[in-house]
């Protein structure tokens, strides 16, 4: 026997988990993702250098611990650069002009 109480958590948690999936989906929605990504990275570089030290495939390993740790050191770099761009558009609305751009005539201005 099920429980109305159970179907109805259940039936709330799948919007939520949807529009997680929708958010990913959007353009721009795969950086909230980097986290992730940046901590299997991080154990896929102790796995290599624990079997580098362990003696497996000991060139394979030190090949894949460089690659890995490239990748961290590139995802890394990504992501602070986004950041930058991110403050930069934000704080974009107050130019230093001092005063807003004029459109140029006969052409539309777009709206991001």
């Amino acid at each position: 026997v099920v429980s109305a109480a159970s179907t109805s958590s259940c039936a709330a948690s799948i919007p939520i988990n949807m529009s997680f999936v929708k958010n990913l989906l959007a353009p721009g929605g795969g950086v909230a993702l980097i986290p992730f990504i940046r901590y299997t990275i991080g154990c896929l570089l102790l796995v290599c250098m624990a079997a580098f030290v362990s003696g497996v495939a000991r060139i394979h390993m030190a090949i894949l611990s460089f690659l890995s740790g490239g990748l961290l050191i590139s995802l890394s770099f990504f992501q602070s650069e986004y950041e930058k761009m991110q403050r930069n558009r934000g704080g974009a609305s107050g130019s230093s002009s001092g005063g807003a751009a004029k459109p140029v005539a006969g052409k539309k201005e777009r709206a991001d």
